[in-house]
């Protein structure tokens, strides 16, 4: 009984096996399948992909030309010296022999020696980079004699102006981890500020790579393709070097900015902004002091003045309020008022900056001779809602939209809902009516509102490529008579004997119709005369001029700033002057644009000069 118990659990093993056995086939059957019909050309793939590799490589960044076709940011061919260490007999013997012929000192030759040992030896490992022709034409003359060692030719990012364009251009870095999300090598380099990083898919290019097949421990067996990199695009500028120049040069050593834009079309001419800093050093190394020593800089050279720097307009925005006071058909836009230099408030007194006053004064005259008591009148006139409407329609207190990050919006008071008043103290109308209080705008805002005086009310948008269409961003419905009025007092500020600007600009080829400015920076102390006490040059006033030219058919619209530059007739309106006398001589103006704006005729006889106007904007 207990031998046939026995066979019967044996008898049950053997048909648990025979299961198992069949179960174990059909598993292995299945996967068998899986592996060689379902999923074969997946599996192939992966196979392949383990026995190859594809090495990227980089492309030529294209290059930045101004409108006459210079270099602005180029390209300069430059050599490095490679070792594949396993194509080597003796590494350590082959760096000492190259470090005869370039010079590498005992601290460079262990740090190489270190960057072999733990490089593959199937890799090509960087000894010397940005070497010029003349320093590798020995070797690349004897490179039978090393086996293993290669003279690659390769091109580094150049800035020829330096500092001059250091703002508009920008400067390049390595790419970041953030950069490599967005498919960009960890070798590459990446426009950070600037034209560099506003065009950097134009400018970049495209990506290369190359097929190798490698062995089981990685190493390069042969290369099985090749596909190459295509060079980055050339983008041209409108910017003109010559003019940017002056500009420039004209600042001297002060600080500030100068914007030169066409005012038919808002291609820019110039953008500066001083001081600057050579964005050349970013590309040959930039040592960490000197980054520090940028930063802390009182002068503050990485902050681009023309797009984001913002100052008080002070008299510029006089522009605005004689034209808010025509629109608005103040008593005081076509009437007269008695400037006695100062203008007596219950809280405070307001001067003017003649402290021996006007004397009787009118809209056009207060404009030539820069009055503040005219304007403070008018302003008062006018009121705070009004003014800053008309300062916003202008394009006041909002971004240009100038294809650079960073741009700064500026501030007309009152510009967002919940900064509006219902009722606004006298006095800070009658400051904001002459341009100081809480307004503050940039540069480029206030060449945009010139360019917009002299075309005729298109609001254009600022461009720096030089290939694309104009932009108007606004059709300003201004009545273009009281548009005349303003523009023949800004030709009066400069042709008009008692004119601000007239002692810098009336023998100009051209003729020039401007406003000049002198921005407060501190609340001035008076004598017992009335007259300002001298303050250190930290507390000088900032200098405006913004013009056009020629009158008579406007091209061009200039904004020049100098910051602590005192007053702007004697300082901001000569780097006007320098910038003019270029253009005239590189036979500006040139052919009218395919885009001209309207510019407004001389008032008829009979005409009303306050008739209404709709804005609808």
């Amino acid at each position: 009984m207990s031998g046939l118990k026995t066979r019967q659990r044996f008898d049950k093993r053997i048909v648990i096996f025979h299961i198992g056995s069949l179960l174990l086939m059909l598993v292995l059957t299945a996967r068998l399948v899986d592996l060689q019909w379902i999923h074969h050309h997946d599996l192939a793939l992966q196979a392949d992909q383990n026995r190859t590799e594809i090495v990227p490589i980089l492309p030529t960044r294209g290059e930045i030309v101004d409108d006459d076709g210079r270099g602005l940011a180029v390209n300069r061919v430059l050599f490095q010296v490679q070792m594949i260490p396993e194509r080597v007999d003796d590494p350590a013997k082959t760096i000492r022999a190259l470090a005869i012929m370039f010079h590498w000192d005992a601290d460079t030759i262990q740090r190489l020696d270190r960057r072999i040992a733990h490089a593959r030896p199937d890799r090509p490992v960087l000894l010397d980079d940005k070497l010029p022709w003349e320093a590798v034409a020995p070797l690349a003359a004897r490179l039978h004699h090393y086996p293993g060692v290669n003279v690659l030719a390769g091109t580094e990012r150049l800035y020829p102006y330096g500092a001059v364009t250091s703002h508009v251009l920008g400067y390049l870095s390595l790419a970041q981890p953030e950069d490599l999300d967005r498919g960009f090598m960890p070798n590459e380099l990446v426009g950070r500020t600037g034209v560099e990083r506003s065009f950097e898919p134009l400018l970049h290019g495209k990506l290369g790579s190359q097929k190798e097949e490698v062995d089981a421990h990685g190493r390069r067996v042969a290369v099985l393709g090749r596909d190459e990199p295509h060079m980055g695009k050339t983008l041209k500028l409108s910017i003109d070097m010559d003019v940017q120049k002056a500009a420039w040069d004209a600042l001297g050593k002060r600080t500030g900015a100068v914007v030169v834009m066409n005012v038919h079309t808002g291609k820019l001419l110039a953008l500066v902004s001083k001081p600057g800093y050579d964005t050349n050093h970013f590309i040959t190394g930039l040592e960490a002091q000197e980054w520090g020593a940028w930063l802390h800089d009182p002068h503050k050279p990485l902050l681009d003045r023309a797009i984001q720097g913002t100052f008080p307009p002070a008299s510029t925005f006089k522009l605005i309020t004689a034209l808010a006071g025509l629109r608005y058909h103040a008593p005081l836009a076509t009437g007269t008022t008695v400037c006695k230099g100062v203008l007596k408030l219950p809280d405070r007194n307001l001067h003017c900056w003649k402290h021996t006053g006007d004397g009787r004064i009118d809209m056009h005259r207060a404009i030539i001779e820069s009055c503040d008591i005219f304007f403070y009148e008018l302003g008062d006139q006018i009121g705070m809602e009004h003014l800053t409407d008309e300062a916003r329609l202008w394009g006041l207190g909002k971004r240009t939209g100038i294809d650079l990050a960073g741009e700064a919006s500026g501030n007309v008071p009152g510009a967002h809902p919940e900064a509006r008043r219902q009722q606004w103290y006298r006095g800070e109308t009658m400051i904001t009516a002459i341009g100081q209080g809480a307004t503050d705008v940039t540069p480029l805002q206030m060449a945009r509102f010139i360019a917009a005086i002299a075309n005729g009310g298109l609001l254009l948008k600022p461009e720096l490529r030089a290939d694309t269409a104009p932009v108007v961003q606004r059709q300003i419905k201004v009545n273009p008579q009281n548009l005349e009025i303003v523009r023949q007092a800004m030709r009066d500020v400069v042709a008009n004997v008692h004119g601000t600007a007239h002692a810098e600009l009336y023998r100009l080829p051209w003729h020039m119709a401007g406003k000049t400015g002198t921005a407060q920076v501190i609340s001035m102390a008076r004598d017992a005369k009335g007259h300002p006490i001298p303050v250190h040059n930290k507390d000088k006033d900032h200098a405006w001029f913004v013009g056009f030219g020629p009158y008579e058919h406007p091209q061009v619209a200039i904004a020049v700033f100098v910051e602590h530059g005192g007053h702007g007739g004697h300082a901001a309106a000569p780097v006007a002057a320098a910038v003019v006398r270029v253009l005239a001589a590189k036979g500006y103006p040139k052919a009218p644009s395919t885009l001209q704006a309207r510019v407004p005729t001389r008032p008829h006889a009979g005409a009303s000069v306050g008739a209404p106007w709709t804005c609808r904007c």
